[in-house]
C-alpha cells in the first residue's frame, strides 16, 4: 500500500488558518485520507489524574522569580495567560488572546527585550515549533526558562499533521528529541498536562538546539513509540525540586507505548 502523502495543512494555501478553524467533519475526511497511517498502540497515561498543568508549573517559575518578565506564544482562550500573577508579560497570538495579534516569527523579528519565563504553545507543528524555540533561546534572560507544550501524544490521531482529531499535540515531540540531544541545555519532559517541556541553558556560549530534520521531518507517531521511553522526564515534585534547586530528580514514569 502506498502511504498517503506529508501535507502541511487540511484545507486553503494559509497552513495557520487550516488547522485553526477545520471542522469535525474536515477531520473524519482526514482521518479517513489518511488511515493508512493509523497505529492501535497507545501511551497509556490519563491526564485527568494528574492534579497539575501547564498553569501550576508557569506560576512555580513566576513564584520563584516574582519580578519576572513573562513571554507566552500562542494564547488562544488566555486561560494560561490570564493565571499567570506577573505584572510584566506579553501574549503573542494571531488570532485571538494576549496582547500582541501577530505571527511569533513576526513579534521575535521586531522583539528587542529579555524574558525570564517563556511558553510556547503555538503551532503544534515541529516546523514551527523549532522557530519559536530557537527565537525563544535568543530572547532568554540570564536564568531563565523555556516551556513547551504539548510534548507527548498519547494516540496517531493526536499526533497527526495535519490535524485529524480535537485533542492535537501534532508533532512537537520532535523538538524534545531535538533538545534532548542539545549542547548546553537541560531539558525533561514535566509528565503533566500533555506533556509539558521545561529547558535552560547551562551554558550560554554553547547553547545550539540540535539540528535533526533530516532524519524527523517525516516520522510519525511510531517513531514517537520508540523515542519515549528514553526521553527524559520528570514527575511532579521531580521538577519543583529542578526549579528550586537545579539539580532535577527523574522519576521513571509508568507511562509505556
Amino acid at each position: 500500500m502506498v502511504d498517503a502523502p506529508k501535507i502541511r495543512a487540511g484545507f486553503g494555501d494559509d497552513p495557520l488558518l487550516s488547522f485553526e478553524f477545520l471542522t469535525p467533519e474536515g477531520r473524519r475526511l482526514l482521518r479517513q485520507r489518511f488511515a493508512s497511517e493509523a497505529e492501535t498502540r497507545k501511551v497509556d497515561v490519563d491526564w485527568k489524574a494528574t492534579p497539575y498543568s501547564r498553569i501550576a508549573l508557569v506560576n512555580r517559575l513566576a513564584w520563584a522569580r516574582p519580578e519576572s518578565r513573562y513571554l507566552e506564544i500562542g494564547c488562544d482562550d488566555d486561560l494560561l495567560f490570564h493565571s499567570v500573577p506577573l505584572d510584566k508579560k506579553i501574549g503573542v497570538d494571531p488570532i485571538k488572546g494576549g496582547t500582541h495579534r501577530m505571527t511569533s516569527d513576526d513579534f521575535f523579528a521586531a522583539n528587542t527585550d529579555r524574558y525570564d519565563i517563556i511558553f510556547i504553545d503555538g503551532l503544534h507543528t515541529y516546523e514551527q515549533v523549532r522557530h519559536d524555540v530557537i527565537n525563544a533561546m535568543g530572547a532568554l534572560a540570564p536564568g531563565g526558562w523555556i516551556a513547551l507544550h504539548d510534548m507527548v501524544p498519547r494516540t496517531w490521531e493526536e499526533e497527526h499533521v495535519p490535524r485529524v482529531s480535537g485533542a492535537w499535540t501534532g508533532d512537537v515531540w520532535k523538538v524534545a528529541i531535538e533538545l534532548s540531544r542539545s549542547p548546553g541545555i537541560e531539558f525533561h519532559i514535566v509528565m503533566i498536562d500533555h506533556g509539558v517541556g521545561l529547558f535552560r541553558m547551562t551554558d550560554t556560549t554553547a547553547a545550539t538546539l540540535a539540528d535533526l530534520r533530516a532524519d524527523l521531518t517525516e516520522a510519525g507517531f511510531s517513531r514517537f513509540l520508540a523515542e519515549f521511553d528514553h526521553l527524559p522526564k520528570l514527575d511532579w515534585d521531580g521538577a519543583t525540586t529542578w526549579i528550586d534547586t537545579g539539580n532535577p530528580t527523574p522519576q521513571q514514569t509508568e507511562a509505556q507505548p
